[in-house]
């Protein structure tokens, strides 16, 4: 997976949003992940929803990136996650 550098601007304050099935405690993944790659984002700026019928969650959470190779490693680990369906 490669980001398009020239569009990011670093350091930087992103919005990612996940979305994965209600079962699974989805916030507490995005934590988990999270934390692992930038040990200092705000967990007050964690913002879940789950979808009409309940069988979804969307996770949104504001991440500080330093670097693209920051970026490119947050997303491929929720990428292989299996709780998680969709990282934007």
């Amino acid at each position: 997976m490669g980001i398009q550098e020239h569009l990011w601007d670093f350091p930087c304050v992103h919005s990612v949003k996940i979305v994965g099935l209600s079962e699974y405690p989805l916030v507490d993944v995005v934590t988990e992940v999270v934390s692992r790659h930038a040990p200092d984002f705000d967990r007050a700026s964690i913002r879940a929803r789950q979808s009409g019928a309940g069988k979804y969650t969307a996770v949104t959470v504001d991440v500080h990136f330093t670097h693209k190779e920051q970026v490119e490693a947050l997303f491929q680990e929720l990428h292989e996650r299996p709780e998680i369906h969709l990282t934007l």
